[in-house]
């Protein structure tokens, strides 16, 4: 079985619940969602979306996956699995999941099931589950799946909610969390470092007033939408 993979890189994890840790990144290609309220290319991983992009990606067995991985393990890195929507391919990627003895964080819009109970390594995976708010765009019965969320959350259960933000959606995030005891972390819209700023202090300020976790954005602030970083 192979895998449409966008891009392997080795980098520092620059937002959420472990931002600051040593990463390598497992991007693959391809998703369910669109995004078009993110802006004309949206998603700000566009290159991993858009099929246009598709000659781009590499078809990748498991055992290339682990030796591209393999070369960073000299630094204890956390494994990063993301996209595009990774739990399209989350048969064919489980052999990787067992494989890895690290902390492992799956990046995902948490609308795509699994069957813990037939993959039982996936709930010692921390999901950041990225529940798109109406600010991307995307349909609400689209875009949120409330028994696939709760599975995630009762499952995985160091799993957190990772919401970018750049007006005061808290009734979006309450309807989406609601009865949901993991942790809420919010970071600004921005596909780079001048429109990260320009929303940066009213999402401090609001995640200030709601009790939730600020995340900044720092492959972002430094880079933009550079690849591989």
């Amino acid at each position: 079985m192979r895998i449409p993979i966008s891009e392997i890189f080795y980098s520092i994890q620059g937002e959420g619940k472990y931002a600051g840790h040593p990463s390598v990144f497992v991007r693959v290609g391809g998703c369910n969602l669109r995004c078009p309220g993110f802006g004309e290319i949206g998603c700000d991983s566009y290159y991993a979306v858009d099929r246009a992009y598709q000659k781009e990606w590499k078809s990748l067995s498991i055992e290339e996956i682990k030796k591209e991985i393999s070369k960073y393990l000299k630094f204890n890195p956390h494994l990063v699995i993301t996209g595009g929507e990774p739990m399209l391919y989350y048969d064919k990627l489980y052999p990787l999941v067992e494989w890895f003895d690290n902390l492992i964080t799956i990046e995902t819009n948490a609308t795509i099931g699994i069957d813990f109970e037939k993959y039982p390594k996936y709930k010692d995976v921390v999901f950041a589950m990225s529940v798109k708010l109406s600010n991307s765009g995307e349909e609400y019965n689209k875009r949120v799946k409330k028994d696939i969320i709760k599975s995630y959350a009762q499952n995985a259960q160091k799993s957190f909610f990772k919401f970018v933000i750049d007006m005061d959606l808290k009734n979006e995030i309450v309807d989406i969390t609601e009865k949901i005891r993991l942790p809420i972390y919010c970071m600004p819209l921005g596909a780079s470092k001048e429109e990260l700023e320009k929303n940066a202090q009213f999402v401090f300020e609001f995640c200030l007033k709601n009790g939730y976790c600020y995340s900044d954005r720092i492959h972002i602030r430094l880079f933009g939408k550079k690849k591989g970083v």
